[in-house]
């Protein structure tokens, strides 16, 4: 039997599902447009749907697959998004800790907003511009400051809607988005300019569409979507044109690049619209279940490591989409990163059963942050967070989720830091002043009221 029209049809249930999954929670059951749940199943879009046509119409296969295979993956998946499902709608633990947690925050005075807003640009340039070649500080600085302007965007245009008065604010955000598409322009990822795009909707949504009508939010939110692939697809054709970091000159070069919005559909950009994730997912399903054995909960020793630099610990785990690459021979013409897909990174860390566990987690954790953000949907600290994560968030599904996960927990704890430092300095603030009155009527095991 071949295997390619059921990867094709799976593919188009992939592009279809999470969609109207996003259009039913946000019209009908009244949730928030823009949250960590919604930006996964967006990126599920990519690296299950499109992925799974590029493999399936391409016949882009890595490995020799019997239908046993493409089975696996579909079992895998099915479970993975059961359980995820489950996990945030009817798991009660997240919603409990949820409620316990991020009580206080800094005052979002200016003082702190430029104080936390410029920290998160300086560490921005401490990754490109002048980058530190310092263990385990170096680490953090290069591999989370490119997402933290976009966090400074965020903060700042969020904070300019909310005092439209301060034109301080207006000016931050101008100088902060400038800040953010050079530092992306340093190195080839698309992640740091991602990140910078997508803060503008993320501060617009939370403080301004969040309380207008759902369809003119959409389309507002569909033309700046428009406009920013049409930017990441521009950036794509030229992003390979200097490998390894670059300076500021090539930097300012590619910003002229980027402004002339050439789109090059026969070179990088077209393979932009191509995805690889399901076809290495089912050469993990061949190398570490039919034809190999699983490296048990590799993602945890991978996460619990990831902070040791590997100079210190050259034997330390590496992610698969490294290391199967680099067992197959595919490094001969230089550096190769796969995305192996959430459902190859559990096969290759225990099975199918391994996409079981993940779908809790991953549900489990993305309640926790969306009630958060839902309780305080003025509190202006978690949006900047949302900024800088949402690169991560969009193509955790993609994977390499060991990566993705060491560098979202990352985060997460330089923002823990911050804060409590900005606390300490500026004071801090109980969260009903970040709640909205109409919002204090909504049913706080399910947030489903939708403000008009």
């Amino acid at each position: 039997m071949s295997i390619d029209t059921p990867i094709i049809l799976f593919g188009l249930l992939m592009l279809i599902a999470p969609l109207a999954a996003i259009l039913y929670n946000y019209l009908v059951v009244g949730d928030d447009l823009i949250t960590l749940r919604h930006l996964f199943l967006l990126g599920c879009m990519k690296f299950f749907g499109v992925a799974a046509l590029t493999t399936g119409v391409t016949q882009l296969y890595r490995g020799n697959h019997p239908f046993s295979d493409v089975l696996l993956l579909f079992i895998g998946a099915a479970i993975f998004f059961s359980t995820f499902w489950w996990a945030y709608n009817r798991w009660d633990l997240p919603q409990r800790i949820a409620r316990k947690r991020w009580r206080r925050s800094p005052s979002p005075n200016v003082g702190a907003i430029l104080f936390i807003g410029g920290f998160g640009l300086l560490l921005g340039l401490l990754s490109s511009a002048v980058p530190v070649d310092v263990p385990i500080i170096g680490q953090i600085t290069n591999v989370l400051g490119k997402l933290m302007p976009a966090a400074s965007v965020g903060l700042f245009l969020f904070s300019w809607f909310r005092n439209p008065i301060n034109l301080i604010y207006l000016v931050a955000t101008g100088v902060a988005f400038a800040m953010a598409v050079f530092v992306a322009l340093f190195g080839a990822g698309r992640h740091p300019l991602f990140a910078a795009l997508i803060a503008v909707p993320i501060a617009w949504y939370w403080a301004k569409w969040r309380y207008q009508s759902p369809t003119a939010t959409l389309g507002r939110i569909g033309g700046l979507g428009v406009g920013a692939i049409v930017v990441i697809l521009a950036y794509s054709g030229f992003r390979h044109d200097y490998m390894g970091e670059a300076d500021s000159g090539i930097a300012m070069d590619r910003i002229k690049q980027l402004l002339r919005f050439e789109i090059d559909t026969g070179g990088d950009a077209e393979s932009a619209l191509r995805e690889d994730a399901i076809t290495v997912s089912l050469l993990c399903i061949e190398e570490f279940h039919r034809n190999g054995d699983p490296e048990y909960f590799h993602t945890l020793f991978y996460v619990l490591g990831h902070p040791i630099p590997r100079q210190w610990w050259p034997e330390k785990p590496q992610a698969v989409g490294e290391s199967l690459p680099e067992s197959l021979g595919e490094f001969s013409d230089g550096y190769v990163n796969w995305g192996p897909g959430i459902i190859g990174n559990a096969f290759h860390d225990g099975g199918v059963w391994m996409a079981a566990i993940y779908g809790l987690l991953v549900g489990g954790v993305f309640r926790i942050f969306d009630d958060i953000l839902r309780r305080q949907p003025l509190n202006p600290w978690p949006i900047a967070m949302l900024a800088a994560m949402s690169p991560k968030i969009v193509a955790y599904s993609r994977g390499d989720i060991a990566v993705y996960t060491a560098e979202l927990l990352g985060l997460v704890i330089l923002f823990i830091v911050i804060l409590k430092v900005a606390g300490l300095v500026f004071g801090s603030t109980d969260e009903d002043a970040f709640h909205v009155e109409m919002d204090d009527e909504w049913d706080e095991a399910d947030y489903t009221t939708t403000p008009e």
